[in-house]
């Protein structure tokens, strides 16, 4: 009886632990705003419309927004791999069906 309670709870733990390791990465909106200060205006623009759709876990409206940014202005190489590490996360977050 106690091994089929302990290999009980032992399935239990592992089914927790498997399901917070499932959760996506959240995106850290306000890193996203400080590295890229240096946008035009009408980049900066989109920037804050994919921003506040993340901030408010609208993450499919987020897309098309950071595809404007990402591909709509000339971006140095660590503001291309912030859009990026953004893009897969929203990614992540429709995938997982928010």
């Amino acid at each position: 009886m106690n091994i089929q309670r302990f290999a009980l709870v032992a399935l239990a733990s592992l089914a927790v632990l498997a399901g917070a390791g499932c959760a996506p990465p959240k995106v850290d909106t306000a890193s996203v705003r400080a590295g890229l200060q240096g946008l035009v205006p009408g980049q900066k623009a989109q920037l804050e419309v994919a921003l506040t759709a993340i901030d408010a876990g609208r993450y499919k409206d987020a897309v098309m927004p950071l595809r404007r940014v990402a591909f709509g202005s000339k971006l140095d190489g660590n503001q291309r791999k912030i859009i990026e590490d953004t893009m897969t996360k929203v990614r992540a977050h429709i995938a997982k069906g928010e």
